[in-house]
């Protein structure tokens, strides 16, 4: 079998732990851009070959630029999967889902995986502005054409599927695989027991008023902040960078390797910071690889309010839920949990009572299943 990944990004860890399953049932090729704006990752195996063409891709709110700037690439791509005759592509956003659309309409013997990390905003609420709606439908209907191709649905959220796609596909071709993380790279990781409390935020830095607001807290409660990766995107990183350059509480590690670095980057904490913007309609359905990793790890993690990981938290009990403008909630919980031991060891329990619920393969072999049991492929 021959399977081809589509995408805007090189492959992030989520993605490589899908290469991974399809390299294990042939040879694997991805096709992707590399966004000056967001160069966060590079390429994980050595056996997989990546085609990477630099195209900056404007983000998804100037639809219009980013529709004109992707065309260029999609020329490329499509040239490429023609050269490579994939059995199978795993596209990634709607972007490389136009990609194997066009593919498809001339190869309707493949196997189309469509990927959705996340939900777009304007498919959870209705802009306000005329333009706008008439965008979103217009993106919407393109959608809606797309996934009448589509084998497979690919979701990091359960919410992504009540709360929008269950219009456009039938649930038993709905595969929900959260960013969890497996076991064997975190077979180095040790607890963290003493030294200043740290507080990490683990992953690509976005959503900067929630970034300073740790960062003030922190000052206030005595506790050190640990920022580890790159930015959502280089403003992100190059902003919060100036604000912490004379704060010898806040460290930097910049862009990482995530197979030999994340287990000694969650032994470096004693809690997880993933409290986003949850004005943000994705961000109060979306579910962030944190959660998986924090339990898997031990640690508590405080999250923001309103949002359906606030209630994955609450409902396993394994963190603390601040409001995300709210620096006095915040401070109030670093402090509880930098003082109260016993609050953490109970979260620690907590946290092991349902480790098997947060690691990888128990979510990737749903598509072991699909490929085994597909005469196709």
């Amino acid at each position: 079998m021959k399977t081809c990944f589509l995408l805007t990004h090189v492959p992030d860890p989520k993605t490589n732990k899908r290469i991974k399953v399809f390299k294990e049932y042939g040879i694997v090729n991805v096709i992707c851009t590399r966004r000056k704006s967001q160069d966060i990752w590079e390429p994980a195996f050595n056996d997989v070959s990546h085609f990477i063409y630099d195209v900056d891709l404007p983000t998804a709110q100037h639809i219009l630029k980013r529709y004109i700037v992707s065309r260029g690439y999609q020329k490329k791509a499509l040239a490429k999967l023609n050269e490579l005759k994939p059995d199978l592509i795993y596209a990634d956003g709607l972007d490389s889902l136009l990609i194997a659309e066009k593919y498809k309409q001339q190869h309707r013997d493949i196997k189309l995986f469509y990927d959705v990390a996340d939900l777009r905003e304007i498919y959870i609420e209705e802009p306000k502005k005329l333009i706008n709606r008439i965008i979103n439908e217009s993106i919407k209907n393109i959608e809606k054409r797309c996934f009448r191709i589509v084998d497979y649905l690919v979701i990091t959220s359960e919410k992504f599927y009540s709360v929008y796609y269950y219009k456009l596909i039938d649930k038993e071709k709905v595969l929900f695989i959260p960013n969890a993380p497996e076991k064997e790279v975190f077979d180095k990781y040790i607890k963290k027991n003493d030294g200043v409390f740290t507080v990490g935020f683990i992953g690509g830095i976005r959503y900067l008023d929630q970034m300073k607001m740790l960062v003030d807290a922190a000052e206030v409660c005595g506790c050190n902040v640990l920022f580890a990766g790159a930015g959502g995107t280089s403003h992100d990183y190059e902003e919060i960078s100036k604000y912490c350059s004379n704060k010898a509480w806040v460290k930097f590690t910049g862009k990482y390797d995530y197979k030999m670095d994340i287990a000694n980057l969650y032994s470096s904490v004693d809690c997880v910071y993933a409290v986003y913007n949850a004005d943000n309609p994705n961000v109060r359905i979306a579910l962030p690889n944190k959660l998986y990793e924090s339990v898997y790890c031990r640690l508590p993690i405080i999250v923001a309010k309103g949002t359906y990981l606030s209630e994955l938290v609450d409902r396993w009990g394994v963190g603390i839920a601040v409001n995300h403008k709210n620096s006095k909630e915040l401070i109030d919980a670093l402090t509880e949990l930098r003082n109260n031991k016993k609050m953490r060891k109970v979260f620690e329990e907590n946290c092991i009572k349902i480790t098997e619920e947060v690691v990888a393969n128990k979510y990737l072999n749903q598509l072991v299943e699909k490929i085994q049991n597909d005469k196709k492929l």
